[in-house]
């Protein structure tokens, strides 16, 4: 028994020594910068030495600040529209490459572009694409007469946000397409044979059968996006910089600005660390309705 329990012992030894780089990685990289920006949050830390303790004062300012709500909306718009054209474009895609139409591999490589295309590329792009002027899309309305369309679409402060959102849709949509396309592969083919003998249209079988199906990969997708989304930086950065007057302005943005351009670090700390409380508590929410699918469905069987 005492052997059995020496070999148990030096199994668990062995495992936490071959664990333990990781552990120190995760250690480094993960857990002592979460410390470090907690405990500059507490300070009117300036990034000049200045670390005078405030206490949750920085904190109190971040639920009373009009100006992180409004960057939080904007945030929110920003990941809705992304998150709901990605998953219904994507889901289409995903579903003409299932169903492999002519020339369905050589496409799919093809949508795979703009999601492995470098962000400062994809920013340049479009930049030259919806240059007011002489940029190519308002050089295409006004080539079929829809002048009064063209417009200042990035420059605009009522049509900064939504542009920016296509842009990164344009981005987002090869991600979403991946995974949906992976859970298709995955399917019964008998189900969707024994639908169409049945006589069920394209549509019919996309809607009613396949989309029930992956119903979990779309709600996976949605959160994997939507924590992106609210940590999404380069590419608004690089189009808008968060103008004009700030109407691109997302989370991570404002974070960006208290830190770097007003120099209050450790604010821009402490709304780091309500972000990331909030990102936490996004991801936890597939988790929140599987346990609770799985009650309700253990209640309905019992």
């Amino acid at each position: 028994m005492s052997r059995i329990a020496s070999e148990r012992r030096r199994s668990r030894l062995l495992g936490l020594l071959f664990a333990a780089p990781a552990i120190a990685l995760l250690f480094l990289f993960l857990i002592w910068p979460i410390i470090t920006g907690i405990g500059y949050s507490t300070t009117s830390a300036s990034g000049y030495g200045d670390k005078t303790p405030v206490g949750a004062d920085n904190y109190v300012r971040a639920i009373q600040d009009p100006d992180l709500y409004a960057a939080l909306g904007r945030n929110i718009i920003f990941a809705v529209i992304v998150v709901v054209a990605s998953i219904t474009i994507g889901f289409v895609l995903a579903y003409f490459l299932y169903m492999k139409i002519r020339g369905w591999r050589a496409l799919q490589v093809l949508l795979m572009v703009p999601y492995i295309m470098p962000v400062v590329v994809t920013a340049l792009l479009w930049q030259f694409m919806l240059e007011p002027e002489n940029g190519l899309v308002n050089a295409a309305l006004r080539a079929v007469h829809l002048n009064a369309l063209a417009g200042p679409w990035l420059t605009g402060e009522g049509t900064a946000l939504g542009t920016v959102s296509l842009v990164q849709v344009w981005v987002t949509v090869p991600f979403a397409m991946l995974l949906i396309f992976g859970a298709l592969i995955a399917l019964d083919h008998e189900v969707l044979e024994a639908a169409e003998i049945d006589g069920a249209g394209t549509f019919t079988r996309m809607t009613r059968i396949v989309l029930p199906m992956v119903r979990p990969t779309i709600v996976l997708v949605a959160v994997v996006l939507s924590v992106q989304l609210f940590r999404s930086f380069d590419l608004v950065y690089l189009l808008t910089r968060g103008g004009p007057i700030n109407s691109t302005t997302i989370a991570t943005l404002y974070v960006f600005v208290q830190g770097f351009i007003n120099n209050e670090y450790g604010y821009a700390n402490a709304v780091g660390i309500v972000i990331g409380a909030v990102l936490v508590a996004l991801a936890l929410l597939p988790r929140l309705f599987s346990r609770r699918a799985a009650f309700r469905e253990k209640a309905n069987h019992g």
